[in-house]
C-alpha cells in the first residue's frame, strides 16, 4: 500500500518515467505517512485514439465519487459543443468590459488592461466555462486559460 497506475500517452522516454516515479514516490512517502518499501508504481501506455474509451469514460466519467482531480477537457465534447462554449465565453468577456468601460470614469480605458487585471485578481470568474475550477490548475494550466480568455476579446 499504495500501489499507484499512472496512464498517459506513449512516448516518454525511460529516464522521464524513472523521474516521475521517484517524485511520485517521495510525496507519497511523505504524504500518506509510509514507507518507501511499501510504495509501488506502473505506467500504462495508452494510444491516443483508444483514451477516450479506455481511459477517460472507466477512470474519470464513471469515478466521479472518487475523482480527486478533474481534467481540463473532454474528448466526448463535439467541435460544436467545443465552439459553443467559446462563444459564450467571447460574448461574456464581451459584455463585462462593455460594463466596465461604462463605469469608467478615466477616460482612458483600456479593454485588454481591465481583462489582465480582471484574470489576475478575480480569475475563478470564468470557471463558468471550463470544466476545471480555477484553484485546481497547474501553473502551466492557468497560463493556457489566461491566453485563451485573452484571445476571445
Amino acid at each position: 500500500m499504495p500501489h499507484i497506475i499512472v496512464k498517459l500517452y506513449p512516448g516518454r522516454s525511460e529516464h522521464q518515467k524513472v523521474e516521475l516515479t521517484k517524485k511520485i514516490v517521495k510525496n507519497v512517502v511523505e504524504i500518506a505517512e509510509c514507507k518507501e518499501m511499501s510504495v509501488s508504481v506502473t505506467f500504462e501506455e495508452i494510444e491516443r485514439v483508444d483514451w477516450a474509451e479506455k481511459v477517460y469514460k472507466p477512470d474519470i466519467i464513471n469515478s466521479q465519487g472518487i475523482l480527486y482531480k478533474k481534467p481540463g477537457y473532454d474528448p466526448f465534447l463535439s467541435k460544436h459543443d467545443k465552439k459553443e462554449k467559446i462563444d459564450s465565453l467571447m460574448e461574456h468577456v464581451r459584455d463585462v468590459v462593455a460594463v466596465a468601460e461604462k463605469e469608467d470614469t478615466s477616460g482612458n480605458f483600456n479593454a485588454m488592461s481591465w481583462l489582465d487585471l480582471e484574470l489576475e485578481d478575480n480569475p475563478e470568474s470564468f470557471d463558468g466555462f471550463f470544466d476545471t475550477h480555477w484553484n485546481e490548475l497547474s501553473d502551466a494550466e492557468r497560463e493556457k486559460r489566461t491566453i485563451a480568455i485573452r484571445r476571445v476579446l
